[in-house]
């Protein structure tokens, strides 16, 4: 900082501050402040006391402002002022080369103030503070650069502890200068850059950490402890733009009103990795534009898909606990999901009762909230769900909803009532991939892999135990599916064998739908075919119905005599399983029908020789 530092520092007390709590100690604290700029910078203390000010405290440049053991009790004439503020609020100069170390913000009345505000200033760092009773923000960071929040403390705050904030906006930050009206920090279109908040505990406040207004990029939220946030723990807020975010490494632990993490903006480059999120009657974690950008339909045709806008989203290596909504939530979003550990969602205290096909379920303090889910992808565009491990979800596992290019994949997911659903609502889905997945489901497990809707999707090497359904393809088109077993729980009603029944594959409404090497354990009935087109596939079993509105199906199945019930077409084969000297080898349909005309084949020669 320059030789300024030789000089001896700026006692507070010595221009008359007293420390008392009841003086107004401003006027003092500010001819300090300004006897450090007239000589370039240095360093100002305060000593143990309670300095009340009724007016923001202004700093420039070069500057160390220490108090350890000092209380700033700011009673502002604005319920939104700021104790304080850079000189440079006005746009008309910089501020550099700042660090607040030690001090105690609190306000005379908790229904007023703002702490420590960071406006057009950079190379600022703000340490070891503590903020209680406030209106607003312990640090509030607007449009600065290189500034570094650390080992801060705030307890009982109105809003966010810690606030990422930029000057892009009308409304920022409030301030009562020692002479003249309040006004506002001038609003220039400055952004955040390079800001760092790490290290810092956020306790009983309304949210933790907010990233607000649009312009910001270049963010660490890193190593913070947050806990019992009654909204959200760290919040983006929705139509604003971020980029190259991180979110790492901080413990959010919440209520039965908060959600974990929500990042609502436009975001590209973000990573929310190697977080903990636990107790909280929300989401999770959720990546999730509320209402940013819109969504095109998925076609055959040339027309482009226009969902995704939070492109390079990386969610991985976290631990989600004991939630009520999604433990994981994207929306309109590109990149993976990766890595994670979610259980205990929807269960005790935080279930929520409702449908369970991870819908949204209204709004929890204002947010979207989704019924229980470990994993849900909202029309995304390349979105990879891989290599995570998911236990006791009170819903669905994983859900896509609308989007295309989707796969879930390498996923363990132990305790569920549907594992995979993908559904097209509100648009369509396109080339969604479920691949070698281990599903086992509970006592009353509905279903393994349910696909609805859309088209150009594949299964591939997914095992699934325990459930009444193993696999459901509903008005699906161009589907191909292969190893993929399931097995049953056991628990099947004989007499509910059919539609509605214990079934290891159901495919209703389907239309060019090929499938192979697929195993079926312990159903009612293997298969059940219904309303489906153009149908060609090995089964496992014999079991198989066909409903008379199927067509143009092609089916090859073991069995020890031709069908006799069900619409079969020309083609479909029956392969002899119990093969005898002079039998058939199998039978082939010749003519469709119900259940059509076969014909042996293969006769099997009796000769031993």
């Amino acid at each position: 900082m320059g030789d300024h530092r030789l000089a001896d520092p700026l006692d507070v007390a010595s221009f008359g501050a007293v420390g008392d709590g009841d003086a107004d100690d401003g006027p003092a604290i500010q001819a300090a402040l300004d006897a450090a700029d007239d000589r370039g910078g240095g360093d100002v203390t305060l000593p143990t006391g309670t300095y009340r000010h009724t007016r923001t405290l202004l700093y420039g440049s070069n500057l160390v402002l220490a108090g350890s053991g000092a209380t700033l009790l700011f009673d502002p004439p604005d319920p939104d002022a700021t104790a304080l503020v850079p000189r440079s609020y006005g746009g008309g100069e910089r501020v550099s080369h700042v660090v607040v170390d030690g001090l105690t913000l609190t306000s005379v009345d908790p229904a007023k103030g703002n702490g420590i505000g960071v406006a057009h200033a950079e190379d600022v760092t703000v340490r070891g503070c503590r903020g209680e009773k406030l209106r607003w923000h312990l640090v509030d960071v607007a449009g600065g650069k290189d500034v570094l929040v650390r080992n801060c403390y705030a307890v009982d705050l109105r809003s966010a502890a810690y606030q990422a904030d930029n000057l892009t906006e009308y409304g920022g930050l409030v301030v009562a200068p020692p002479e003249g009206d309040v006004e506002n920090a001038v609003v220039d279109g400055s952004a955040n850059e390079n800001v760092a908040i790490v290290h810092n505990v956020a306790e009983d406040c309304t949210r933790g950490v907010h990233l607000h207004r649009s312009g910001g990029h270049d963010l660490s939220v890193d190593q913070n402890k947050i806990r019992r946030c009654t909204d959200v723990g760290i919040l983006g807020d929705d139509g604003t733009d971020w980029h190259d975010v991180r979110v790492t490494g901080n413990i959010v632990e919440g209520t039965e009103t908060s959600t974990g993490i929500r990042l609502d903006g436009h975001y590209r480059n973000i990573s929310v990795e190697n977080n903990t999120v636990r107790n909280h009657g929300g989401d999770g974690i959720a990546v999730h534009p509320g209402g940013h950008g819109t969504s095109g339909d998925v076609s055959d045709g040339p027309t482009e898909f226009e969902g995704a806008v939070a492109e390079g989203v990386s969610v991985s290596d976290n631990t989600i606990e004991r939630v009520g909504g999604a433990g994981i939530a994207l929306r309109r979003a590109s990149g993976e999901v990766a890595d994670n550990y979610v259980y205990d969602v929807g269960g005790g205290e935080s279930r929520r009762e409702g449908p369970t096909e991870g819908r949204e379920d209204g709004l929890l303090q204002g947010h979207p909230v989704h019924e229980p889910s470990a994993v849900v992808v909202e029309r995304g565009d390349g979105v990879t769900v891989t290599d995570n491990v998911c236990r006791n979800v009170a819903g669905v596992g994983f859900v896509v909803r609308g989007g295309r290019n989707v796969a879930v994949t390498a996923n363990e997911l132990f305790g569920f009532e549907v594992g995979v659903l993908a559904v097209s609502d509100p648009t369509p889905t396109a080339r969604i991939r479920v691949a070698s997945n281990t599903l086992e489901g509970q006592e009353n497990s509905r279903c393994g892999i349910r696909l609805r809707g859309g088209f150009d999707h594949r299964l591939d090497g997914n095992d699934c135990r325990r459930v009444a359904r193993g696999v459901e393809l509903l008005d699906a088109r161009r589907v191909f599916f292969r190893d993929t077993d399931v097995v049953g729980d056991g628990g099947g009603d004989p007499d509910g064998a059919g539609e509605n029944g214990e079934v290891g594959y159901r495919l209703d409404g389907c239309e060019e739908l090929r499938f192979r090497d697929n195993d079926a354990e312990g159903f009612e009935r293997s298969t059940v075919l219904s309303n489906s087109v153009d149908v060609e596939g090995e089964l496992p079993h014999a079991d198989v119905r066909v409903g008379s509105d199927c067509a143009d199906v092609t089916l090859t199945m073991p069995g020890r005599a031709p069908p006799t019930e069900g619409r079969f077409d020309a083609g479909c084969r029956v392969r002899n399983t119990e093969p005898s000297p002079g039998g058939p080898m199998g039978w082939v349909c010749v003519d469709g029908g119900d259940p059509g005309i076969w014909h042996a084949f293969g006769r099997i020669d009796d000769d031993p020789a």
